[in-house]
């Protein structure tokens, strides 16, 4: 479980401590005769539960990996985060100058094709619909203003 998922059961089991809180102050009622407050009471209690079990295998886990000491950059292949870095500085850097369709279609199909491996056919028809649907998503449906570049794309 990730750091963030351990952040997630906090927040479900203070929200659930919560829910039962809220819903004692209306009659719970009994199973053969349930009052308002019954189905929130015992959806928090489940809500508990269900934190409580997922925080504890967290810590389960994190204790057998801490104790199994992986190193956290262990496998991390620094020369492509370099070289990504290095793409969007100079995708930041051309952007003005040919336009954001031609930049961004340069760049999604360097990521796609060299970074991630695909074939680039893959690779090209993928940047061709994500400059596509970006465009249109910032530039005609939000109505941002987007670099048109040289060739006024």
């Amino acid at each position: 479980m990730k750091r963030s998922q351990l952040g997630s059961s906090i927040f479900l089991l203070i929200f659930g401590i919560l829910f039962c809180l809220e819903a004692q102050k209306l009659p719970i009622g009994r199973v053969t005769r349930p009052g308002p407050g019954f189905f929130p009471f015992w959806l928090g209690i489940s809500l508990v539960i269900i934190s409580l079990a997922l925080i504890l295998s967290w810590s389960r886990k994190s204790l057998n990996e801490s104790l199994s000491s992986k190193g956290l950059w262990k496998g991390l292949k620094w020369e492509k985060v370099f070289i990504t870095l290095v793409a969007l500085l100079l995708y930041a850097f051309f952007l003005e100058w040919l336009g954001y369709c031609i930049a961004t279609f340069i760049l999604i199909s360097f990521l796609f094709c060299v970074i991630g491996g695909l074939r680039w056919w893959v690779g090209v028809l993928g940047s061709i619909l994500t400059s596509l649907l970006t465009y249109t998503l910032f530039r005609l449906w939000l109505e941002v203003q987007l670099p048109r570049g040289l060739w006024g794309l």
